[in-house]
């Protein structure tokens, strides 16, 4: 919360401008938050870990497809939109799996409940913690994967945002226009994107004239030009064209002697058309593609092959000189999503309209689902992994595994959502006031009911 003051107070004073928070926004998207992800995934993932932990992402995509199918009900319900729908979708399936558990965990280790959280007699507050913080990490590797890809994508302006964008455009000229010529006012609701200057009908005209006098368009094939040029010719240029004498023998002989171009092979026809296929396919996966998405991949390869040892061995080269700076690089992240959350914060704080009805619907469903319908689905899959669990990973007999997998399916939304919201310039202010609502009211009772509710299963269940 210091931080995000921070970044009030620098806004404040004028020093954190709205372009300075968009260049660092983007900043951190390209570069600094790439060096956290892969600094998290490489050092934590490893083949030992995957098949010991193999829970860890079946809960992980059990709970995201449930919230995705709760968030869809529920908006549907609610009756919003297309857009907003992917906005509620975004918030509801992506929660905080890094800041917020590894504080709960480490808290409760070190406090009196934390002896219900112990394995077995030697275990100790640091295990206790160190368990929480390893499977808190694993989690999020595959909710960084889902999050810059699939989450990526839910916050981007899509074809219909962009018509939709114009015809309100067209909308706002229509009413300036009425506005102007007949003095009547016509009011149009701001939608979640953003709004471009509005040309008049007068630049229309102007706009018009202007075409009038251009050059044929380049992209003209030339049997159009030369229709257009027989068109519009005389009589006398239309009759020089007379018909050509037929070849004679001697011609055609002359002719056929005559080496003919070397034709286009199929071995080249097929080499074409394969690297046509392979440069589409590359385009296509660079769009979906971001890159903390690029990083999160290459951190995969790197902590499932021997590449891990050259990287993070104490002992190798590569350790003080690239992978200690990529892991400092990545500790600035954090703070600079939260130093620019602050900086909107008092922009919207200072702003003179209050939030719309139809701008507080899709956060009221979101944090409905995230935070008030997740916990009752998320407890009952828990249980049941308790009981019948224990006969195919020993996770299920882990205190520490059963309280961190009920708070990582509760956790509130991820706060980095709103550094990719700055980014694409869509959904700004929906999502700050989402977290504003989160963290700042529902957040602390519905988070410490959750602990409560991740204790009382392992006290109550595990045990009996």
């Amino acid at each position: 919360m210091m931080v995000v003051l921070f970044g009030l107070c620098l806004t404040r004073m004028g020093i954190f401008t709205m372009d300075k928070q968009k260049w660092l926004s983007k900043t951190n998207l390209v570069f600094f938050t790439p060096c956290l992800l892969f600094s998290n995934i490489a050092s934590t993932i490893s083949i030992q870990k995957l098949c010991a932990y193999w829970p860890i992402p079946a809960f992980y995509f059990t709970f995201a497809f449930v919230s995705w199918l709760l968030a869809h009900v529920v908006s549907r319900m609610a009756g919003l939109n297309a857009q907003y729908r992917r906005f509620v979708l975004a918030c509801s399936v992506f929660g905080n799996t890094n800041s917020m558990p590894i504080a709960i965990i480490t808290s409760l280790a070190v406090s009196e409940a934390g002896q219900i959280l112990f394995w077995d007699a030697d275990d100790s507050q640091e295990f206790v913690a160190a368990r929480g913080i390893s499977y808190t990490l694993f989690y999020a590797i595959f909710g960084n994967l889902l999050r810059w890809s699939y989450g990526y994508g839910l916050l981007q302006k899509t074809e219909q945002d962009l018509l939709d964008e114009q015809q309100e455009h067209d909308m706002h000229g229509r009413a300036e226009s009425g506005k102007l010529n007949g003095g009547t006012e016509i009011v149009i609701s701001k939608g979640y994107g953003s709004c471009s200057p509005i040309q008049d009908d007068n630049d229309d005209d102007d706009q018009g004239r202007h075409q009038q006098g251009r050059m044929p368009d380049r992209r003209l094939s030339s049997m159009t030009l030369t229709a257009a040029t027989d068109q519009d010719g005389d009589d006398d240029v239309k009759q020089s064209y007379t018909a050509a004498p037929p070849a004679t023998p001697k011609e055609t002989q002359l002719l056929a002697s005559f080496p003919t171009l070397p034709a286009m092979d199929d071995s080249h026809k097929n080499s074409n058309s394969i690297s046509d296929l392979i440069m589409q396919a590359g385009q296509r996966i660079h769009r979906f593609m971001s890159p903390p998405l690029y990083a999160a991949f290459l951190a995969l390869v790197v902590g499932l092959t021997p590449l891990k040892h050259l990287l993070y061995a104490k002992d190798s080269f590569l350790y003080p000189c690239l992978t200690k700076a990529i892991e400092n690089c990545g500790r600035a992240a954090v703070p600079l999503i939260l130093t620019t959350l602050g900086a909107q914060l008092y922009i919207i704080s200072t702003s003179q309209h209050s939030a719309a009805p139809a701008m507080m619907k899709p956060v009221i469903s979101a944090i409905l689902v995230r935070m008030v319908i997740m916990p009752f689905v998320v407890a009952p899959i828990t249980i049941a992994f308790v009981v019948y669990g224990a006969r195919i990973s020993l996770l299920a007999t882990d205190p520490v595994f059963i309280t961190m997998m009920v708070v990582l399916g509760c956790s509130p939304t991820a706060i980095n959502l709103v550094q990719i919201t700055q980014v694409n310039g869509v959904f700004e202010e929906e999502m700050l006031r989402m977290l504003f609502w989160t963290y700042g009211v529902v957040c602390i009772p519905v988070c410490t009911a959750v602990v409560f509710l991740g204790l009382t299963i392992v006290d109550k269940v595990m045990l009996y």
